[in-house]
């Protein structure tokens, strides 16, 4: 009988020892799951930021569209106040500055920038 006792004692005590593994498993997955929508939170954010520079940009990208076709055309001369930024950025390229610098300068997005410095390649 004496050793029944000990084949329960140590069942007890493998499931103890199985019961502590599976908790320290189901914190360390919660500390996983709250870093993952720390994560989440924080594309959504950077996400809301670039798409609300690129519908600002297709929308000033569209004015520009439009003076265009009316025949205003795109000098530096015709540009109105909230194209100076823009204005500064392509004379800045023409200078030979990189997107970095001329994102910092004219207080664009790096993607904005990037765009006229390709379209200022292109013409």
């Amino acid at each position: 009988m004496n050793w029944i006792h000990l084949a329960l004692a140590g069942c007890a005590l493998l499931s103890v020892l199985a019961l502590a593994i599976s908790l320290v498993a189901l914190r360390a997955s919660h500390r996983q799951v709250d870093q993952l929508k720390s994560s989440h939170r924080r594309l959504e954010s950077e996400l809301a930021v670039v798409n609300s520079a690129a519908i600002g940009m297709g929308n000033r990208l569209l004015s520009m569209e439009k003076r265009v076709q009316q025949g205003g055309g795109l000098s530096d001369s015709a540009a109105g106040p909230s194209d100076q930024p823009y204005t500064e950025a392509n004379q800045l390229f023409r200078m030979g500055m990189d997107v970095e610098e001329v994102s910092r300068r004219c207080g664009l997005s790096r993607a904005e920038a990037s765009l006229l410095q390709a379209m200022q390649e292109h013409r």
